[in-house]
């Protein structure tokens, strides 16, 4: 049981540090908040997100099945089919977390690693598109 003496010194602590915490100002080194939409609505629609919904209801199915290593061919064929840099990622990504279900580590990594490079690529090319200053 806590003695009132114990219990008048928490509260005294717990008034003190909140006095003291509304008296610190506002980080500045905290970055600029954006003025864009959050990331917690829904996914945006259209055929990418069409794309994404399905390979994402084939790997249900094929985990449902106990077939789930036959999905890396279908991320494959993706992967040899699109051009779609969001659409890359996500299944570079699903291929990898795929591929360490049985454990397979490096080869996840070497999947990431192709997925960065594709990425560092298409930001270099974004970048020599953009208009200099």
């Amino acid at each position: 049981m806590l003695s009132l003496k114990r219990l008048s010194l928490f509260a005294a602590l717990v008034a003190l540090t909140s006095a003291a915490h509304a008296q610190v100002p506002p980080s500045s080194d905290l970055p600029p908040s954006h003025d864009g939409p959050a990331h917690d609505g829904p996914p945006p629609h259209g055929p990418g997100f069409a794309a994404i919904n399905d390979l994402e209801h084939l790997q249900r199915l094929y985990d449902m099945s106990g077939r789930d290593a036959e999905m890396n061919a279908v991320y494959h064929d993706v992967l040899s089919k699109t051009h779609d840099t969001a659409l890359r990622h996500y299944v570079y990504v699903a291929l990898a977390r795929n591929q360490l279900k049985p454990a397979n580590v490096d080869q996840a990594i070497d999947t990431i690693r192709k997925s960065l490079d594709e990425d560092i690529d298409t930001l270099d090319k974004q970048a020599a598109l953009r208009p200099k200053r």
